[in-house]
C-alpha cells in the first residue's frame, strides 16, 4: 500500500507544470531570428486574394531589390506580427469548435469501502461507472456558438488585413509624393540660388540693394529648410512602411509618381454600399456575435429546466456478491432554489449589446462611405482644376518668359520668378494627386475591397 501511494505521488509530481523563469537570452534569440535575412511565410498566404488585393510573393521581382506596392503588401501579409497575432487568435477560435463537440468523460467510482472489513478478511465495496448526461440541444448549441465565434475571429483577422493594405498603399503613395516633391523643391532651391547670384551681381554694380540680396538669401535658406523637412518626413514614412512589413533586413521601395496617377470613375453610392455589405468583415463579425449571444440565451434558458445530471451503474463486490448484484442510480437537478433568471437576463442583455454593436457597425460603415465619397470628389475636383487651369497657364507663362528672355525683352529675375511659380504649381499638383490617391484608398478601405481607383 505504501509503495502504491508513493508511486501515485510521484506520478502527480511528474505531471505538474513548472513555468520557466524569464530568460533575456530567449528574447534575444527570438529577435535575432526575426531579423534574419530569410523572409518567413505563414499559412495566411493561402487566404483569399480578395481579402488582400494581391497574390503574395516572398521576393521582389525587380533586379535592384526594390519592392513594389503589391510585393510589399504580400510581404506584410506574410510577416506582419500584429496580423500574425490576429490570425493566431482566429485559429484558436476555430479549434474551440472541436472543444465544444466534446462530451464529459464518465468516471469510475469506488464507494462503501470500509477498512474494518478489509482487516477482517472480507472486503466489500460498490463499483460504479457514472456517465454525465448533457441537456437536450446544448451540445449542438455550443458547437454553433463556437463556430460563430470562429467566424467572428476570422472576420477580425480579415479586418486587420484590410487596414494593413490601406497602410501599405498609403505609405507607398506618400513616399512617391515626397520623392517627387523633393525633386521639385530641389529645382526651386536651384532657382532661388540662381536668383541670389543674379541679385549679388547687381549689388556689385550698385543696381540692387543688400536688402534685396538678404531677402534672396532668406528665400534660398527657407527652401533648403523645407527640403530637410521633406527628407525627414520621407524617412519617417519609409520607416513606418518597413515596420508594417515586419522584421527583416533593410528594404528598398520602388515608389514613383505613377503611384499617384491611378483613378477611375467612382461607382454610385448604391453600388458601393452593396459591395461593402458583401466585403466588410466587420459586418460579418457583428452578425456572428449577435447569433453567438442568442445561443448563450438558449443555453441559459435550458439550464433552468429539470434534467438528469448523471446516470450511474453499480456493482456490489463482496462475500455475498452474485452475478445479479447490479444496480443503477440517477441524479436529477431540480430548479428549486434558482431558476437561472440572472444568467438569462445577462444573456439577453448581451444580445442587446451585440445588436447595438451591429447597428453601430452599419452606421459606421455608412458614415465612412459618405465621408470617403465626399473627400474623393473634392480631391478629384481640385486635381481637375489644377490640371485644367493652373498648369496650362503657368506653362504658357513659362514658355512666353523663355522666349522673351532669349530675345532679351524680359528681366532675367522676372523669368526666374515665373519658373519658380511653375515649380510651385507642379508641387501643388503633386500634393493634390496625393490627396486624391489617399481619398481613393480610404474609399476602398470603407468598401472593404479594391476598386481599381
Amino acid at each position: 500500500m505504501a509503495r502504491a501511494l508513493s508511486l501515485a505521488g510521484a506520478a502527480l509530481l511528474g505531471a505538474c507544470f513548472h513555468a520557466p523563469a524569464y530568460a533575456p537570452e530567449r528574447s534575444l534569440a527570438v529577435l535575432r531570428a526575426l531579423e534574419a535575412p530569410a523572409e518567413p511565410t505563414r499559412s495566411g498566404e493561402d487566404r483569399d486574394a480578395g481579402d488582400r488585393g494581391c497574390s503574395p510573393r516572398s521576393t521582389p521581382a525587380r533586379a535592384d531589390g526594390a519592392l513594389t506596392a503589391d510585393e510589399a503588401f504580400a510581404l506584410a501579409v506574410a510577416n506582419n506580427p500584429d496580423l500574425a497575432v490576429a490570425e493566431a487568435e482566429a485559429a484558436v477560435a476555430a479549434a474551440e469548435v472541436d472543444v465544444a463537440r466534446q462530451l464529459d468523460n464518465p468516471s469510475f467510482r469506488l464507494t462503501n469501502f470500509r477498512v474494518a472489513d478489509a482487516l477482517a478478511g472480507a472486503p466489500q465495496m460498490n463499483l460504479g461507472v457514472r456517465v454525465p448526461i448533457p441537456r437536450p440541444g446544448t451540445v449542438r448549441t455550443r458547437v454553433a456558438a463556437a463556430r460563430l465565434a470562429a467566424d467572428a475571429a476570422e472576420s477580425d483577422a480579415a479586418a486587420a488585413r484590410r487596414l494593413l493594405r490601406v497602410l501599405v498603399y498609403q505609405r507607398f503613395a506618400q513616399i512617391a509624393w515626397l520623392r517627387a516633391d523633393i525633386d521639385e523643391l530641389t529645382r526651386a532651391a536651384a532657382l532661388f540660388d540662381e536668383r541670389r547670384a543674379q541679385i549679388g551681381a547687381r549689388v556689385e554694380r550698385a543696381v540692387a540693394t543688400r536688402v534685396d540680396l538678404a531677402v534672396a538669401d532668406l528665400t534660398h535658406a527657407e527652401a533648403l529648410e523645407k527640403l530637410g523637412r521633406l527628407r525627414s518626413e520621407l524617412a519617417r514614412a519609409e520607416a513606418e512602411l518597413a515596420r508594417a512589413l515586419g522584421p527583416g533586413g533593410p528594404r528598398r521601395f520602388h515608389a514613383d509618381a505613377a503611384e499617384l496617377q491611378a483613378i477611375a470613375r467612382v461607382p454610385s453610392r448604391e453600388d458601393l454600399v452593396a459591395r461593402a455589405v458583401d466585403a466588410r468583415p466587420e459586418l460579418r463579425a457583428s452578425q456572428a456575435r449577435v447569433a453567438e449571444a442568442r445561443a448563450g440565451v438558449h443555453l441559459a434558458r435550458s439550464a433552468a429546466w429539470p434534467w438528469f445530471n448523471w446516470v450511474q451503474v453499480n456493482y456490489y463486490v463482496g462475500p455475498t456478491a452474485t452475478p445479479a448484484s447490479f444496480g443503477f442510480g440517477l441524479a436529477l437537478d431540480l430548479p428549486l432554489l434558482s431558476w437561472n433568471r440572472g444568467e438569462v437576463r445577462a444573456a439577453r442583455a448581451r444580445v442587446r449589446q451585440r445588436e447595438a454593436e451591429e447597428r453601430a457597425a452599419a452606421a459606421h460603415l455608412s458614415g465612412e462611405l459618405d465621408e470617403a465619397i465626399v473627400r474623393l470628389q473634392a480631391a478629384d475636383a481640385r486635381v481637375m482644376e489644377i490640371e485644367q487651369v493652373l498648369l496650362p497657364r503657368v506653362e504658357d507663362a513659362a514658355r512666353e518668359a523663355a522666349a522673351a528672355l532669349d530675345a532679351g525683352a524680359v528681366d532675367p529675375l522676372t523669368a526666374n520668378e515665373i519658373e519658380g511659380r511653375r515649380v510651385a504649381a507642379r508641387r501643388q499638383h503633386l500634393a493634390a494627386l496625393f490627396e486624391r490617391r489617399s481619398a481613393a484608398l480610404l474609399l476602398e478601405a470603407a468598401v472593404g475591397a479594391p476598386l481599381g481607383l
